[in-house]
């Protein structure tokens, strides 16, 4: 009966070490997304910023990405990032959408 007992309880503790390491796993794939969300989101915020101290300063909106760069500071990793920056006019806001590049690390 000792035998019996022992070969459960050892199959129940393989099967809850499994189930923590898939746990972890997953764990970390979410947190590693979550990280890629926030740098995202920092580039965006950073563009927009740039946008609107140009407005704030010169009375219209930057009309590219280039004269933020140039005049701003706003600082972009092309080989991490895509940013669309949609100019409609002096006096519209533009519209920023910014992408992270597939493996880009």
């Amino acid at each position: 009966m000792k035998k019996k007992y022992r070969s459960k309880l050892y199959l129940l503790s393989v099967l809850l070490f499994a189930a923590v390491a898939v746990w972890f796993v997953i764990s970390a794939g979410n947190a590693d997304s979550a990280a890629g969300e926030k740098r995202t989101e920092a580039v965006y915020n950073s563009v927009m910023n740039g946008a609107l101290l140009c407005y704030s300063i010169e009375g219209e909106y930057p009309s590219d990405l280039e004269y933020l760069e140039k005049h701003y500071g706003v600082r972009i990793n092309g080989d991490k990032y895509i940013v669309d920056y949609s100019y409609f006019g002096a006096n519209i806001r533009p519209t920023v959408t910014v992408i992270e590049k597939e493996g880009a690390e």
